[in-house]
């Protein structure tokens, strides 16, 4: 059965943090997405929780927005802005109305893709194994094709074109490959 979409993006919210943490000695490492490091990818997703989650949620404007967030933030403190980010976050949605849900789909979104695209930035100089999906979170993105249309998200700012996994991939690898990713 899958899961409501707050349990999945507050499960995407963990997987991002734990992904993160785990990557913090390695910040400068490239990521999956092309000329962006660990850390750029950590501030962008600091940005896109803030400006999609915790401004409209919290109904009150954001102090120190997005934009001005990942401009000026040094790459070694991603990982505290991420920590502040994720604990509003949590306490927002943990309390968000129920008609507020829908909110939470691209959030949702952008924290799963980024947790795989901060792993592939350690897994590909051997410190860590390729990210698989948790099973809800895998689910939810496999579900992404049918759900999402190219024509909206095929552009510089969400997924590259489509690749083809290779064969033998991981249902992981497949969705990643959908997204664009090099797997």
């Amino acid at each position: 059965m899958a899961l409501p979409l707050r349990e999945l993006y507050l499960d995407a919210l963990e997987l991002f943090t734990a992904e993160a943490l785990a990557a913090a000695d390695s910040i400068g490492l490239p990521s999956a997405c092309d000329g962006w490091t660990i850390a750029d990818v950590v501030l962008h997703v600091v940005a896109t929780q803030r400006s999609n989650v915790i401004a409209p949620l919290e109904r009150t404007a954001d102090p120190v927005g997005p934009t001005s967030e990942r401009a000026d933030l040094p790459a070694v403190r991603a990982i505290g802005a991420w920590e502040r980010t994720a604990r509003e976050a949590m306490t927002i949605v943990d309390a968000c109305a129920d008609d507020e849900v829908a909110l939470l789909y691209f959030p949702t979104m952008d924290l799963v893709m980024h947790a795989w695209d901060v792993r592939w930035g350690i897994a590909r100089i051997g410190l860590a194994s390729p990210l698989d999906l948790p099973d809800p979170l895998l689910a939810f993105a496999e579900g992404l094709p049918s759900r999402v249309h190219d024509e909206h998200v095929r552009n510089d700012v969400v997924f590259a074109p489509a690749l083809t996994a290779p064969a033998g991939a991981s249902r992981t690898a497949v969705v990643m490959a959908w997204a664009g990713r090099e797997v």
